[in-house]
């Protein structure tokens, strides 16, 4: 092909804007980049094992945000090809968890300035390219018809210079400078909000299941990766960690207090390859969880969080049990690959994979939700009756839960009353509670039994006729007859 190809000016909006799900993913991607950066120091020996850190500083008065790291750097030389070239990225998809090399162009188009400093253990210079995001805008608009490309806009708006620096300092730093207040980035209490949920922090020291998570990932060989992340934000200072509690609050109209009985795990392997480990708390199931910051089974690799809440959601026949649910699902095989927006996988062969033994996990879990919820309606003559009944309840454990019921017309996100509505009605019919006779003809006019006998009976007569053929089921039951 003889044609040069020109890459337009306008990708840029979409390498920007209309990338990520929202602005505050911002804060996801340079993190991401911190945490790669302190990584690879400490493989080099520049930093001792938990020495990392990275701080996030908002000022809401200067509507300025600040993003820092203790890690490698960027060496002078490599400035240009890492901090200007656009998808161009060295890192390796291996041991990075950024690596597409478009991330650091997220806080583009939230600022009116977007500075990058940075300085490489051992050099006596700091690195600093600034870009015009006011002037970007400007070039970016549809009144500005040109045909510039990428190349020519990014001459207009970068400026790339030098100041000095100590050879013992080694840091990135990635400052937002004239942030527009209508988006929230500068709100602490958003913020803190999503630090908490998406980032790769430590479980807090109150989660007393944090160690046994931990311990328990560690023996199917997955690390947490976790850093050290400080917000700094109105004077104060505090560091960033998982919401997990040892109480899940739950159930809309009765905000039940459901403590965390113990925590279950669960491995998928795919073609002999360990690819993902699910840690979920097993509680009394009392119904959706009310905490956003918690519910649902939350997608996580190299502990940063893909896609949100409900990304798991589909898995699940009857959706609304995913939002009674507190978890992780740990991805660990490279072959899973998160898409450019991080808010879900490439569709691969194994990925497809994986969500399948998810489907499988979901049908599973949702029979023990709904027993759970069974047990919990049943009036003690209920309970008494499904303890003769040993059939029944065995039956109900162990059907597989229909889609498209009765049950759609549901709030996806009601209480567990919800979840035995089927069984209940079931007993009722059974029971026939309420009426002085029974369906059957047979027994309402044999004057030598007694109601309660009928009844008995009655139940008899309906397990037949649900698992035999009408006509064996006939000649038993006349055979009961006869004989009672």
């Amino acid at each position: 092909m003889e044609h040069q190809l020109l890459i337009g000016k306008y990708t840029l909006e979409s390498l920007t804007n209309g990338l990520y799900v929202t602005p505050f993913d911002l804060y996801r991607e340079y993190v991401q980049n911190a945490a790669d950066a302190i990584d690879q120091a400490e493989e080099e020996g520049v930093l001792r094992k938990n020495e990392g850190c990275i701080e996030i500083s908002i000022n809401s008065s200067l509507k300025r945000i600040s993003i820092k790291d203790n890690g490698t750097g960027v060496k002078s030389n490599d400035v240009l090809s890492n901090l200007i070239d656009i998808g161009n990225s060295q890192k390796r998809l291996s041991k990075s968890r950024g690596f597409r090399g478009i991330g650091r162009l997220s806080g583009l188009g939230y600022c009116d300035q977007l500075n990058f400093k940075t300085s490489a253990y051992q050099e006596n210079l700091a690195t600093v390219v600034s870009y015009d995001t006011k002037l970007l805008k400007k070039l970016l608009s549809p009144q500005e018809n040109t045909r510039d490309s990428i190349n020519d806009v990014l001459q207009k708006v970068v400026k790339i210079y030098t100041i000095p620096e100590k050879e013992s300092r080694h840091y990135f730093e990635v400052e937002l400078i004239g942030i527009n207040e209508e988006i929230h980035l500068l709100d602490e209490r958003e913020v803190i909000e999503y630090l908490r949920q998406n980032l790769p922090v430590p479980y807090s020291s109150d989660f007393v299941w944090g160690s046994l998570i931990k311990q328990k990932l560690n023996q199917c060989g997955v690390i947490i990766d976790e850093y050290e992340i400080k917000l700094l934000s109105n004077g104060n200072c505090q560091s960033i960690r998982k919401p997990y509690t040892n109480h899940v609050l739950s159930d809309r109209i009765r905000r039940i207090d459901d403590e965390i009985n113990d925590i279950r795990f669960r491995e998928f392997w795919i073609d002999g390859q360990l690819s993902a480990v699910l840690w979920y708390a097993d509680t009394d199931f009392w119904g959706t969880v009310l905490s956003n910051e918690i519910k649902g089974i939350r997608v996580r690799q190299g502990n940063i969080l893909i896609g949100d809440n409900n990304s798991l959601r589909h898995c699940f026949r009857e959706e609304r049990f995913n939002g009674w649910l507190v978890g992780e699902l740990h991805i660990i095989d490279e072959r899973i690959i998160p898409n450019t927006r991080r808010d879900d996988y490439e569709k691969n062969d194994t990925y497809r994979k994986l969500l399948n033994q998810l489907n499988e996990w979901a049908v599973d879990i949702s029979k023990q939700i709904r027993h759970r919820s069974y047990e919990r309606s049943l009036s003690d003559s209920q309970k008494e009756f499904l303890k003769a009944d040993k059939y029944l309840i065995n039956n109900e454990k162990h059907k597989e839960i229909s889609t498209g019921t009765e049950l759609d017309m549901y709030d996806l996100d009601d209480s567990d009353s919800v979840a035995s509505t089927d069984l209940l009605s079931k007993i009722s019919m059974l029971m026939n509670m309420g009426n002085n006779v029974t369906k059957y003809n047979i027994l309402n006019m044999n004057p030598k039994m007694t109601m309660e006998q009928k009844r008995t009976v009655a139940r008899v007569f309906d397990i037949l006729y649900a698992n035999y053929s009408k006509t064996k089921a006939n000649g038993i039951v006349q055979n009961i007859i006869e004989n009672f």
